[in-house]
């Protein structure tokens, strides 16, 4: 049996982002990292992170890719130490990360 679904429409992707930040909000609270996502960066996220044949499911990978990786790298930097903040904003080439 084939099972058709609907589009995403955009309020449900950006629902879907929140909900993706909040789980990367989660683990970094362990750490007291606060991170704050401009709406630019959000609507990045939602257009990048959708496929019309996959849906949303590549979007956990892309916040992942896009946040989780390069503040993994500033931590173990020392670029962000515990109770530190960073702001994801869309730059030229995708996503920024500044403290």
């Amino acid at each position: 049996e084939i099972v058709l679904f609907d589009a995403l429409t955009r309020d449900e992707l950006a629902h879907i982002v929140d909900l993706q930040l909040a789980l990367l909000e989660q683990r970094l609270a362990v750490r007291r990292i606060s991170i704050d996502v401009t709406d630019a960066a959000r609507t990045w996220l939602a257009e990048t992170g959708y496929d019309p044949a996959y849906g949303a499911r590549p979007l956990r990978r892309l916040v992942q890719s896009a946040i989780g990786d390069p503040l993994a790298r500033l931590l173990i930097s020392g670029e962000v130490a515990d109770g530190g903040s960073v702001t994801v904003d869309l730059g030229e080439g995708g996503l920024v990360l500044t403290r």
